[in-house]
């Protein structure tokens, strides 16, 4: 991927995360956050359009017009104030643009194992995480994570989602379309005004967990996580350095989740405990997932689905 198209790419990633919590945010009535968002965006959508028709040989089958046409049509909209069209267009046009650029940068690439990166987070998870080992160092072998039965791939927003197989069923950690949006989500049903921590089991690819800090900027996340292979192929494949290098969040490597059980017994009034759900799935030993199912209300509802 030359650097061209790789700035393209990466752009692209945050545009969609702030268009679709725009258009969030729209929905709801909160006009100046969504406002602030577009404002912020407007600029960045010009240069990726300019970049695409600069590298038309790459994007020979974007239309161009069109991207002009859907960038007038919502100036002019912003220009009247019509916040429901806003929306609609950011949503309907804007945002399936973007993805269309992605899924097609997507299909001329591969994934890249970048090791001199994977190796700079290693040595970040070691230096400010809890509960990691020096041989956490040795480089990944990708082949033995796929007998295991966990993959990597690219989602249409660009970002890489994770799947992995536990008793026989295989399942993913994050969706394989607007990743921030459904952390943003996921996020914004757990916060909650006036929590000071906030008690996660769960890392995944750490989507959430980074957005739950831009919701809650003043409160302290500690993040428990017991699978290493999980940690391994985010430090891989993710910006997990912006995370580990976070004061806010704490991320602990508990593998028999004693040091979470002991953190449940001692968890304060402006606490607050939560679980990523594909996280629990993961769990590997039926004791470890006793220690969640005696605390937290869904899993035993779920069961009984």
């Amino acid at each position: 991927m030359t650097e061209n198209i790789k700035t393209i790419f990466e752009d692209n990633i945050k545009l969609l995360g702030d268009m679709n919590k725009a258009v969030y945010y729209f929905r709801e009535q909160q006009f100046d956050k969504a406002l602030i968002l577009l404002a912020n965006s407007i600029d960045q959508v010009k240069f990726v359009i300019e970049a695409i028709i600069k590298n038309r040989e790459y994007f020979n089958l974007v239309d161009t017009k069109s991207m002009l046409e859907m960038t007038t049509g919502l100036l002019e909209a912003k220009r009247n104030r019509d916040f429901i069209l806003i929306a609609d267009l950011v949503e309907l046009q804007l945002i399936n643009f973007l993805i269309s650029i992605q899924e097609l940068i997507i299909s001329k690439e591969e994934i890249v194992f970048d090791e001199e990166k994977y190796k700079e987070n290693i040595h970040l998870l070691l230096d400010n995480g809890i509960g990691f080992e020096q041989k956490l160092i040795q480089t990944m072998v990708t082949a033995e994570l796929l007998e295991s039965g966990y993959r990597v791939e690219f989602s249409s927003c660009g970002l890489m989602t994770l799947a992995a197989q536990n008793l026989g069923n295989k399942f993913y950690f994050h969706t394989n379309c607007h990743i921030p949006l459904e952390a943003f989500n996921l996020a914004r049903n757990w916060y909650q005004k006036g929590t000071k921590r906030y008690v996660i089991y769960g890392f995944g690819l750490g989507y959430h967990i980074t957005q739950l800090s831009q919701l809650a900027p003043e409160a302290q996340i500690e993040v428990y996580e017991a699978d290493k292979n999980v940690l391994q192929l985010a430090c891989a494949f993710t910006e997990i350095g912006e995370i580990l290098t976070n004061p806010q969040i704490k991320l602990i490597y508990d593998p028999n989740l004693e040091l979470l059980q002991k953190r449940i017994l001692e968890i304060k009034a402006e606490e607050v405990l939560h679980v990523h759900y594909p996280s629990y799935k993961n769990i590997r030993g039926e004791a470890q997932k006793n220690i969640i199912d005696a605390v937290y209300p869904w899993p035993k509802a779920i069961e009984a689905c």
